[in-house]
């Protein structure tokens, strides 16, 4: 040893040390076992810069692995698999602010409330953007038609070239000023008595238009006899062909017995009365009439399974929620009689009979004619 104690080794020694090495350690086995390692290191360095690991571990290759899907048709005798992205086959409206109006194509299957949701607006705007179109139903939608979808809740106003921006403000309860700073319309420095151009579209921001009606429609067909028939809209599964309804004595009896009380009252909102009871409660025809419906409705009007029955003097009543139907299209029930069994169908919180009454398809309080 020198100073520092550094321990010197000459040429020669580590000649006599690699030799000494190769016939001791150099075997078969340490030779495959070193080039084995040497391969793993070298494919770690190519792979590690091309995958980097994604959060929780798992690498950019795995997460693309995780998106594919074996075809259902794989033939088990060949050693080859192909793997294919898994489709996808919805159009999904992205959920951003829009900043204008835009126009929707109706697909067949859609409803007002439907494509309402799909651009989380309210239903009555879909309808209120479009009263020149629709009139006064909200169901009258036919594949192919155009809609105008407004960016915001509201109503979208047709000038007729006399009303004032006050007035069609007036019109739909909402400030004038509303209108005019919208950032939707094109009216900067207009004033309230400005009157817009015939044919002018004006967005009004958060306006209430007329009262839209989203319970299911009744159509009245009246024959060269001038005999009147009621049925639901034509095709739709469970609507009877129209007929005359019959029987209808105007003394009325409650169509359950022994509810727990009324869960939920007439109103603007509420076209009937809802009874709380248990599931498979009986319930009884309100009078003697037909059968005009018998059935599930379409989820977005919210009855679920539906009895309607027209007694033939102008009324109509509702038997809604329930959970199963014990009466057929066209059959004739006398008041008092079995016609299905309280459920929680459709649009429901829980046991309950929602019961309509209604007056040349106007709905009338039940309270007003029955005793609850």
């Amino acid at each position: 040893m020198d100073r520092g104690n550094t321990l010197k080794i000459n040429t020669g020694q580590i000649a006599n040390l690699s030799t000494w090495l190769g016939k001791r350690l150099l075997t078969p086995m340490a030779i495959v076992t070193a080039l084995a390692g040497i391969l793993l290191l070298s494919v770690g360095l190519i792979r590690n810069p091309v995958s980097p690991a994604q959060p929780g571990g798992v690498s950019a290759r795995q997460v693309d692995e995780l998106e594919v899907a074996l075809p259902s048709d794989i033939d088990n005798s060949s050693t080859t698999v192909q793997l294919n992205r898994a489709l996808v086959p919805l159009t999904i409206i992205p959920d951003r602010p829009r900043n204008a109006v835009v126009i929707y194509t109706v697909n067949p299957g859609d409803s007002v409330i439907s494509i309402a949701r799909a651009f989380s607006l309210d239903e009555s705007t879909i309808y209120w953007g479009n009263l020149d179109t629709l009139g006064t139903n909200v169901h009258m939608l036919s594949t192919n038609m155009a809609l105008y979808i407004l960016p915001t809740d509201g109503v979208y106003h047709l000038a007729d070239g006399i009303k004032s921006l006050r007035r069609i403000a007036g019109d739909y309860n909402v400030a004038v000023d509303n209108i005019i700073n919208s950032e939707y319309n094109n009216l900067e420095g207009a004033s309230p008595d400005d009157v817009p151009a015939w044919g002018t579209r004006i967005v009004v921001p958060g306006g209430q238009g007329p009262y839209a009606d989203f319970r299911a429609p009744v159509i009245e067909t009246v024959d060269s006899s001038g005999n009147v028939s009621r049925a639901f809209m034509p095709g739709m599964a469970g609507s009877c062909a129209p007929m005359s309804g019959t029987g209808g004595t105007g003394v009325w009896v409650n169509p359950i017995q022994g509810y727990y009380g009324i869960s939920q009252w007439f109103g603007p909102f509420h076209a009937g009365i809802d009874l709380g009871t248990t599931i498979g409660t009986p319930v009884v025809a309100a009078d003697t009439g037909r059968v005009i419906f018998a059935g599930w409705v379409p989820e977005d009007w919210g009855y679920g399974q539906l009895i309607v029955l027209d007694h033939g003097n102008g009324w109509t009543t509702y038997y809604a929620h329930l959970s199963s139907v014990g009466v057929s299209c066209g059959q004739v029930v006398s008041r008092g009689s079995y016609i299905g069994a309280v459920g929680s169908t459709g649009t429901s919180t829980g046991a309950h009979l929602h019961f309509e009454m209604r007056w040349g398809h106007t709905p009338d309080n039940p309270e007003n004619w029955i005793r609850f």
